[in-house]
């Protein structure tokens, strides 16, 4: 099959999964209860149920949000309502969602609203939701797929000594999905940002192109795992039947080992975008072998994320430096240095390690073997092939991620995310709104070249900063 013919035959499926993705059938019930009388507020549940629901909504769902339940009638209602609206769709997408405080007792598991007052064992049948019901209306409904995720495993005080954190494990309804935020009798973080940990790294994943929902569920349960310095490991029992669902449809195309790219762009003003499969030949730039993309981008070739790697070339580790004056110090001495933001690990993942610009120019080699730390001219380079500075920020940004919808179109594969900075003092900032990205190129004896991106602006900025300074670096091959 030549280029061509292969071009048009994938681009027939993609547009038949996407037409095929729009015309099913999505339902979801999102219900955050936070605001307890009688047992310790939470403080993300609110935001988690809202910003899932807008989120939702923009996949095509139809969406009932219940916030601050106070009852087990508007609980039993609300799952009613959705087993009326889902029990005679075929093919389609349903969704509950619920955070807030639960608990097992006795092998069963109960839903609490705001409002319940637990001093004896039989206040949980009285005046909680069991989850019993719960299942009962997604076996109801196993026609579709049905996905239930509880992030609900928060830890409350036992009314009596009998009773358990968390919740015990359940076998998922033929035809559903059951995800909770972390294993059974285990308790899961109320998270330290405005989302709950689980909830944060979902919606995260749910936007990410081309993932299906087993992809999207194994990603969040490593964002997680890895976030919470491996304390809290999400759980699913999948039981799900038939084809693929994906929230956001990717629209990337893989070019195969030996075939060859496509010659012209889709779209004759905007740039080519070749993506290349994982790499075998052992590349691994910080996030292991299987996840190791590189992009094409004009006649250069890129890695496909931020370098995330804590030793240089030759096998030497590069020291962290965790705290200001750890930070501070390296710089003053012109020694190499990496952090993660805010030293949590989880952003290593999403945005790569921050480097001092000592690590970038030590001799042993920060880039793997084969690639190199770009110089000014290098992003010139690639920054003209976009557009110029102007416009090129739009197309190195990705399509998700930025603050104050900030979000580029990612023409160019490059799939750029703020992963901001460390000041040369010590100091983080600017998560969600900015990029910083070293050259290899010097601009006086203290200083050196980078280029950065902001979230509110579809340009790209040509700064010189002080050396000591952590920022991201994205390698670009010999």
């Amino acid at each position: 099959m030549n280029t061509s013919r292969l071009f048009f035959y994938v681009a027939a499926l993609i547009f038949t999964a996407v037409s095929l993705q729009a015309q099913q059938q999505k339902y979801a019930l999102v219900i955050g209860a936070q605001n307890y009388t009688s047992l310790p507020p939470l403080r993300n549940s609110l935001t988690d149920a809202k910003d899932l629901t807008n989120v939702l909504r923009s996949k095509g769902f139809k969406v009932e949000t219940l916030l601050d339940p106070k009852t087990k009638a508007q609980l039993k209602d609300a799952i009613i309502r959705y087993r009326d609206a889902m029990q005679n769709v075929v093919g389609g997408v349903g969704i509950i969602f619920y955070a807030g405080h639960g608990m097992q007792f006795e092998g069963n598991n109960y839903v609490i609203p705001t409002t319940a007052k637990l001093e004896l064992s039989s206040d949980l049948d009285d005046q909680c939701l069991k989850m019993n019901a719960v299942m009962s209306v997604l076996n109801s409904t196993n026609k579709s797929l049905n996905i239930l995720f509880l992030d609900a495993c928060r830890s409350i005080p036992s009314f009596n000594r009998d009773s358990e954190q968390g919740w015990t494990k359940v076998n998922a309804p033929r035809g559903s999905i059951v995800v909770f935020a972390t294993e059974a009798g285990k308790v899961a973080s109320d998270g330290n940002g405005k989302n709950g940990l689980f909830t944060s790294k979902l919606l995260t994943r749910i936007n990410e192109p081309g993932l299906n929902i087993t992809d999207v569920l194994k990603r969040v349960k490593q964002d997680v795992f890895a976030a919470s310095d491996e304390k809290q490991l999400p759980s699913l029992e999948d039981n799900s039947i038939g084809g693929d669902f994906f929230f956001t449809p990717g629209s990337k195309t893989t070019i195969a080992d030996g075939a060859e790219p496509l010659s012209q762009p889709l779209v004759k003003t905007e740039p080519v975008i070749v993506y290349k499969a994982p790499i075998k030949t052992g590349l691994d730039y910080g996030y292991g072998t299987v996840d190791a993309r590189t992009v094409k981008v004009g006649k250069q070739e890129w890695l496909g994320k931020n370098l995330n790697l804590d030793h240089f070339a030759n096998g030497d580790p590069i020291p962290e430096a965790k705290t200001e004056d750890e930070w501070k110090l390296a710089g003053e001495n012109k020694q190499p240095a990496w952090c993660y933001y805010d030293n949590e690990r989880a952003n290593g993942r999403n945005y790569g390690k921050l480097y001092n610009w000592y690590a970038v120019n030590d001799p042993r080699g920060l880039a793997p073997k084969g690639w190199h730390v770009p110089s000014d001219d290098e992003w010139t380079a690639i920054i003209n092939h976009l557009g110029g500075e102007a416009m090129a920020g739009t197309s190195l940004k990705n399509t998700y991620g930025w603050e104050n919808n900030g979000n580029g179109n990612n023409n160019s594969g490059f799939a750029g995310l703020p992963g901001a900075f460390r000041g040369h003092n010590g100091g983080f900032s600017n998560i969600g709104e900015d990029c910083y990205w070293w050259s290899s190129s010097e601009s006086s004896a203290g200083k050196a070249w980078n280029r950065f991106l902001n979230y509110d602006d579809g340009g790209v900025n040509r700064f010189y900063d002080y050396k000591g300074c952590g920022f991201s670096v994205r390698c670009v091959r010999d």
